[in-house]
């Protein structure tokens, strides 16, 4: 049966980026094009009457910004950011967007965000590229089920990771940081994988970009979670999932 296409929807004011960009998503098979915007206005009126998946979003537009935007829809697409400026990045993280793209956005760079949106939207049309499969395959940590510790890889080197040491986990695109208090290892991994084998009554994904380790959390405020010196963002969508899980561990 033939797979269904991931609609998606570009928004920017400005005319040659939106054809350098849709350019791009004709290269993709998995995608279609079910609108191109050039401001607020349309797009609301295409996301009222048409499904979109994956909403791809210029920040800086007339009368009202993408971010702006973003925060008015009560069930926003998975969304990709694309900008000339990157000082909107905090904001993009407490949006809960799959990436924030700046301009000029090369192809490859722009494939590595869809790449991402897609593993969320339908990871099945990616199902069979023996690239990806390989990759995670060689970045597989290596740890028996139920084990305290486990090992992964980091340059030419196999770094024992205690579970208990552990303070949080940010994802860097391909590669995650898994920090401890006395080391940072960056590994060929993704958090997702990283969430399947960490014991659930310990570590909570609170981002799509972070793992933290609950016996580790200092304070909780507003959309912030602070671990020691480390100021995490906290999701809208995973902030209730967090909190029932901190009253597990006896909130009073």
């Amino acid at each position: 049966m033939e797979q269904r296409k991931i609609k998606c929807l570009l928004v920017d004011d400005e005319k040659l980026s939106r054809e350098l960009v849709g350019a791009y998503i004709r290269k993709i098979p998995a995608l279609e094009i079910v609108g191109e915007c050039s401001n607020i206005i349309e797009a609301k009126e295409v996301i009222d009457r048409e499904q979109v998946d994956l909403l791809l979003l210029d920040i800086e537009m007339p009368n009202l910004t993408g971010i702006d935007f973003l925060r008015m829809l009560r069930n926003p697409p998975v969304t990709i950011l694309i900008t000339a400026y990157s000082s909107y990045a905090v904001e993009s993280y407490e949006l809960d967007v799959v990436d924030y793209l700046l301009k000029p956005v090369e192809f490859d760079r722009f494939f590595k965000a869809i790449y991402k949106a897609l593993e969320i939207i339908a990871p099945e049309c990616f199902r069979n590229d023996d690239k990806r499969t390989a990759e995670r395959k060689e970045a597989e940590p290596l740890s028996p089920n139920g084990a305290e510790y486990f090992f992964v890889k980091s340059d030419k080197n196999i770094i024992k990771v205690v579970l208990k040491e552990i303070l949080y986990i940010e994802s860097l695109r391909e590669y995650v940081k898994i920090v401890t208090k006395t080391q940072s290892v960056i590994t060929l991994q993704s958090l997702s994988r990283l969430e399947e084998i960490l014991p659930s009554n310990s570590f909570q994904r609170i981002h799509r970009s972070f793992i933290v380790n609950v016996e580790k959390v200092d304070k909780v405020k507003g959309n912030e979670v602070f671990v020691g010196e480390n100021r995490l963002t906290i999701s809208k969508g995973q902030r209730e999932k967090f909190i029932n899980m901190i009253n597990t561990h006896r909130l009073f």
